[in-house]
């Protein structure tokens, strides 16, 4: 379980005045209100630095493979762009938080999403999966449902550190160090790394730094939360839509350099039976982009031109929450949030023989938004309900209520089965990009709706054992789309149905030696009005992992992960089924001493040679070795 949003704060406090050592164990990323998980339901999942550490992955995605519901890409390597589809939802229809920090960048091309690619798993507490609209607790772009991110913190009192380093196939490597310890009574917790992926993906490169820091502190019954992180990364890599190595007829990659920071800070004070808290949060990124350009293809007799992009967002947030438990069975939340974005971009397009038109925008907007939230608890019978009013800059105001109902049955053992539905409005303001792009962008755009209901069977039989079904059903509305012109502009056109299933469970047996797991998603997204396919969303995905602790000196560990097949296209190409694949990945931990580990990682195992777009083939077996010291 984890806390909730400011990467500084978490927004609600527990029931009793004196500060409590295990707060951040009853908080979850869906809600303003201490629910515990096994409450919460099956639209929720948290993965925890025990999996990261049993199954070495090397990047972010790779942690997120195996969750129901989840779906990651990336165009060709890390050098490309990393994107994550909820529910065969766009990849910015899913909020991303870091730490509680907005991170989606509305001066991107592709509508505000959040590029997975550069975030090294080193810096990674736990990862927070809340699945459902959610516009009722964060306001827009959490239209399919929100992936919190929370960073590094200091474990225990004594002074401690780690350097880690690791080295593989096709030039990927990395090192990382760690330290924390306690300064005036609060806990700190300072990292570093320098991370590196060769041609995993022909034509793929990636280099990328970081820093990031907590400081945690209690004042009496105050609790002051600081944290921040920095990032710059370099990449490069086939464009997007161009048909990778294999069909590419420019040979030229496209260059990015970015860098990102996060900052936030919280102050929460506990009153008795609540709490006021204070978040402060900060995020700027800016992105520099060198493109060659696409040559003329089948789909396209005119390809794209070169261009040149140098764009930044800056956005502060800060959001004050109140808490009160009016009883055992009433708990209550209420604020409100201010946001302001500031985005621009300079640019152009490149059409050869000196003719070069220019690409450039310099947007800002606010929001202010008051909230409440309240959750009846009533033994057997539970209910949530949120209400959010969003009052942004140059548009009417935005009302998003979300409400979950559940019922536990007795079973006649110390497990419960619970039986919840849920439903919620969400929706999400035009990208920067999409209104004020001189070529394509449109002023006149509206804001893009979404509607969904589930209903989830779940079951903690124990503490180590737990099984979920759930059904979902989703409607998007205004969906903004292309359209060819002339002239070329975006427009509100499309509606964009979803519906499917998440089946997820894991288990724990033989005294703790074997833990397995396992998900299979079925998610089906069409266009409305013409029944059409989305470009890369696989309606199935399945998972399933062992993990085998034979002495408590090694770890053993294989994941198999399945994607069905999905439409794609490329200029390049045209239209294009992708194959399903499945991949394998296995890992095995030796801790030599209490402070020296080793580990030998295996990344797809079987040799498979897949795509995840067309043209960008994966160049299979990739092993890894590893090494950590502990100080």
């Amino acid at each position: 379980m984890t806390p909730l949003l400011i990467l500084a704060a978490a927004a609600a406090g527990p029931a009793t005045a004196a500060p409590a050592p295990d707060l951040e164990e009853v908080i979850v990323a869906c809600s303003r209100l201490e629910i515990p998980l096994t409450d919460i339901g099956a639209n929720v999942t948290v993965l925890t630095r025990e999996n990261f550490d049993v199954e070495k992955p090397v990047q972010l995605a790779d942690l997120l493979r195996g969750a129901a519901g989840v779906h990651v890409d990336q165009v060709g390597g890390r050098g490309g762009t990393g994107s994550l589809y909820l529910r065969g939802a766009d990849p910015n229809y899913t909020l991303v938080l870091v730490n509680g920090v907005r991170v989606n960048d509305p001066t991107n091309a592709r509508g505000g999403s959040f590029d997975f690619s550069a975030f090294d798993v080193d810096d990674i507490e736990r990862v927070e999966i809340a699945r459902g609209p959610y516009s009722a607790v964060y306001g827009g772009d959490a239209l399919a449902g929100v992936i919190n991110i929370v960073t590094r913190r200091q474990d225990g009192d004594a002074l401690n550190g780690s350097i880690d380093a690791m080295t593989g196939a096709h030039d990927t490597r990395e090192v990382a160090v760690r330290g924390g310890g306690t300064l005036g009574g609060g806990a700190w917790n300072l990292g570093f790394s320098d991370s590196n992926e060769g041609e995993v993906i022909r034509g793929n490169n990636f280099e990328s730094q970081r820093v990031s820091g907590r400081f945690d502190q209690w004042f009496g019954q105050t609790r002051m939360q600081l944290s921040g992180r920095y990032a710059e990364s370099e990449r490069a890599g086939f464009p997007d839509d161009s048909g990778g190595y294999e069909f590419a007829a420019l040979r030229d990659t496209e260059r990015r350099d970015a860098h990102e920071a996060t900052f936030g800070a919280g102050f929460t004070r506990y009153l008795g039976n609540g709490s006021v808290a204070l978040n402060l949060g900060y995020f700027d990124r800016g992105d520099r982009i060198d493109s060659p350009g696409i040559a003329p293809g089948v789909r396209d007799p005119f390809g794209v031109p070169a261009s040149f992009v140098d764009s930044s967002i800056s956005r502060f947030t800060g959001t004050f929450t109140g808490t009160h438990g009016f009883s055992d069975w009433l708990e209550v939340a209420y604020g409100a949030e201010y946001q302001r974005e500031d985005g621009d971009s300079d640019g152009d397009l490149d059409f050869g023989g000196g003719f070069v038109l220019p690409t450039s925008f310099d947007l800002t907007r606010t929001s202010f938004a008051p909230f409440a939230e309240a959750r009846v608890d009533a033994g057997a019978f539970s209910v949530q309900a949120g209400l959010r009013v969003d009052k942004p800059e140059d548009y009417s105001s935005v009302t998003s209520p979300r409400v979950r109902v559940a019922y536990q049955v007795d079973t006649g053992d110390s497990s419960a089965l619970t039986i919840a539905g849920s439903w919620g409005k969400a929706f999400k303001l035009p990208s920067l990009y999409a209104l004020g792009h001189p070529l394509v962008g449109n002023p006149d755009l509206a804001p893009e709706r979404g509607e969904s209901h589930e209903i989830q069977v779940s079951q903690y039989l124990n503490d180590e054992t737990h099984w979920s079904v759930t059904w979902f059903e989703s409607a998007y509305r205004n969906a903004i789309d292309f359209d060819p012109g002339p002239p070329p502009m975006l427009v509100n056109r499309n509606r964009v149905d979803t519906h499917g299933f998440e089946v997820s469970g894991d288990v724990t047996l033989a005294d703790a030696t074997w833990r397995l797991d396992a998900s299979v998603t079925q998610a089906k997204s069409r266009v409305a009005s013409t029944g059409g396919e989305l470009r890369n969303r696989p309606e199935w995905r399945a998972s399933a992992g062992a993990h085998w602790t034979p002495v408590s000196e090694l770890r053993l560990s294989a994941t198999a992960t399945y994607v069905g097949s999905s439409f794609d296209s490329s200029i390049a190409t045209g239209d294009i089924d992708l194959s399903p694949y499945t991949r394998v990945d296995v890992s095995a931990v030796w801790e030599v001493t209490p402070r020296l580990e080793t580990y030998l990682a295996i990344d797809n195992l079987t040799d498979e040679k897949y795509e995840q777009f067309v043209g960008f083939e994966s160049r299979g077996i990739a092993p890894r070795l590893g090494v950590k010291f502990s100080l």
